[in-house]
């Protein structure tokens, strides 16, 4: 959207895509992690790491409503105050939308609206509201979660880290 907007080379555009990054890989770390610290179970199946998993989980859903308003920033509000699918393709004004909804010369206007299309699903739609509560509390609460992390955390070694480096002896 930022390409088709013609802003991705403003600063505060980059910040924004960074922290899509940052986020996309966190979570990304936190599955691989938690897949290569899991162990195996009987009967053929693999448990993961809970600590790993959850915290993965918990932080991809607490972090949804802000890319969503990240994502909605970029696009501007064309997301929601684009005309009709009838009105852009209809003899009589198409036309004129084509004109007034161009971007960048090198981004085919067709494409650009769909892209308002598709971010208006993921942010604006009826779709989107299931999504948000779905991408926050689907598997498990943050609450769960939080209470998963705690109840799987190894507290007693991150204390003995703590005194060994504070040169405390047991």
């Amino acid at each position: 959207m930022a390409e088709y907007n013609g802003i991705q080379k403003a600063h505060h555009v980059r910040d924004k895509l960074t922290e899509f990054m940052v986020t996309a890989e966190l979570v990304h770390a936190c599955g691989l992690a938690a897949s290569m610290k899991g162990q195996p179970m009987t009967f053929g199946t693999y448990l993961p790491d809970l600590v790993y998993a959850n915290v993965g989980k918990y932080y991809a859903g607490t972090n949804l409503h802000h890319e969503m308003e990240l994502l909605q920033d970029l696009a501007g509000g064309l997301v929601v105050t684009m005309p009709a699918e009838e009105d852009y393709a209809s003899q009589e004004v198409g036309g004129y939308l084509k004109k007034y909804l161009a971007g960048p010369a090198d981004v085919a206007v067709d494409d650009r609206v769909r892209c308002f299309r598709l971010i208006e699903d993921m942010t604006a739609s009826k779709f989107a509201g299931l999504l948000m509560v779905a991408g926050v509390h689907g598997g498990g609460s943050p609450e769960a979660e939080r209470l998963a992390i705690y109840r799987s955390y190894d507290l007693d070694s991150r204390k003995e880290m703590a005194k060994k480096a504070a040169g405390i002896k047991a």
